[in-house]
């Protein structure tokens, strides 16, 4: 059975805990509490100001995680454990590192629509009625992708636990099977 190195298991968990974490942070705390500042405009600038910041390290974030992935071995150590779940936990790491990234240009594609980011909003997941149309269709469109990104992240979280299980459980067995033959 082939083994993915304890760097390569703590960078790709890493890049998972800190997307999704994020993510959450900002769809439950930051989005709907920018809505107490009073004016449309500056709601805007401070959500464009703070999910510009969190996206770039949440892609560079989930860019690490689909590395250690791919590069690192850890895609062929656990489908050497269960080929079914590491091919599930294949498809949902690209479903979230794709929700990612478009997520993070539709931020861009809102930012852009006023002066220094500032397209005034109802809230994160809201748009004002002033808001203009492409911005307000690229708001509706991340609110989506940041619940889908939370959605994929969290099944990935938990494909890792249930292949890791699923090696402890092989170990035991082949330590059962050998302590068998020798004991």
């Amino acid at each position: 059975m082939r083994q993915a190195s304890t760097p390569v298991r703590s960078l790709h968990k890493m890049g998972l805990g800190i997307n999704l974490g994020g993510t959450i942070f900002g769809l439950v705390a930051l989005n709907p509490s920018v809505a107490r500042i009073s004016d449309r405009r500056e709601r805007g600038l401070v959500l464009n100001e703070a999910w510009t910041r969190f996206q770039v390290l949440g892609t560079l974030a989930m860019g690490a995680t689909v590395a250690m992935w791919r590069l690192g071995g850890l895609k062929e150590a656990e489908s050497d454990i269960d080929p079914t779940l590491a091919g599930i936990k294949n498809v949902l790491l690209g479903g979230a590192l794709l929700t990612s990234v478009a997520s993070a240009i539709a931020g861009r594609r809102i930012a852009r629509q006023a002066p220094e980011g500032a397209t005034p909003v109802e809230s994160g997941a809201e748009p004002a009625p002033e808001t203009p149309e492409e911005a307000a269709q690229s708001q509706r469109l991340s609110a989506f992708l940041g619940a889908a990104t939370v959605a994929l992240v969290a099944g990935v979280l938990g494909l890792s636990s249930a292949l890791e299980v699923r090696a402890v459980e092989k170990m035991e067995k082949s330590r059962g099977f050998l302590s068998g033959l020798f004991g």
